[in-house]
C-alpha cells in the first residue's frame, strides 16, 4: 500500500470514528460515519487535484483539502441521520 493512501485512510478514519465518538448515538451509525468521511477525503483530494492547489500538502496529500473534504461528508450524513432517527425512531410514534 502506497504511503499516500496510507495516509488518506488514516485521516478519513479519524474523521469517521471521532464523528461517531461525538455524534453518533447508534452503532449502526459508525459505517455510515466511516464511509462518509471516506468519500468525503476522496472527494477534497479529487477537488484539490482538479482545481491544482490544495492546503497543508504533505507529500503528494492535500491534508487541508482531505480534512474539509472528510468533515463535510461527516457533516452532511449527520444530518441525514439525525433526520431518519426524528422521523422513524422510538419516540416518533407517541
Amino acid at each position: 500500500m502506497s504511503p499516500s493512501l496510507l495516509l488518506s485512510a488514516l485521516i478519513a478514519a479519524l474523521i469517521g470514528l471521532a464523528a461517531h465518538a461525538t455524534l453518533g448515538k447508534y452503532l449502526w451509525q459508525l459505517p455510515l460515519y466511516l464511509l462518509a468521511a471516506v468519500g468525503g477525503v476522496v472527494a477534497g483530494e479529487v477537488s484539490a487535484a482538479l482545481t491544482g492547489g490544495g492546503l497543508l500538502r504533505y507529500g503528494s496529500v492535500p491534508l487541508g483539502s482531505a480534512f474539509a473534504g472528510g468533515i463535510l461528508g461527516v457533516l452532511g450524513i449527520w444530518i441525514i441521520t439525525t433526520r431518519l432517527i426524528a422521523r422513524f425512531g422510538p419516540r416518533a410514534r407517541e
